[in-house]
């Protein structure tokens, strides 16, 4: 096997993650996975473990993941929605 000496796989993609509840939380490291499937994975992983520990201010709250590669594109986003609808 071919690894870095940092232990990441020579030729494995970095992929980026941005977290967006309420403010905007970039992920400065990045996170090396093989693929964008295992990126895709990760980013709604790390979403329900956020979403989790914060509770809703108000009525409505939307939390974001987007997931991107080094130079910034973006692949994908997670969105986990809160709404409280009174009757």
């Amino acid at each position: 096997m071919n690894h870095s000496r940092h232990g990441v796989f020579v030729g494995m993609p970095r992929f980026v993650f941005f977290t967006d509840t309420g403010q905007v939380f970039p992920d400065l490291e990045g996170t090396y996975l093989p693929n964008l499937e295992a990126a895709n994975q990760e980013a709604v992983r790390a979403l329900v473990e956020i979403t989790k520990d914060k509770l809703p201010d108000g009525l409505y709250r939307e939390f974001v993941m987007k997931v991107r590669d080094e130079s910034g594109h973006r692949f994908a986003e997670a969105m986990l929605k809160f709404e409280l609808r009174e009757r």
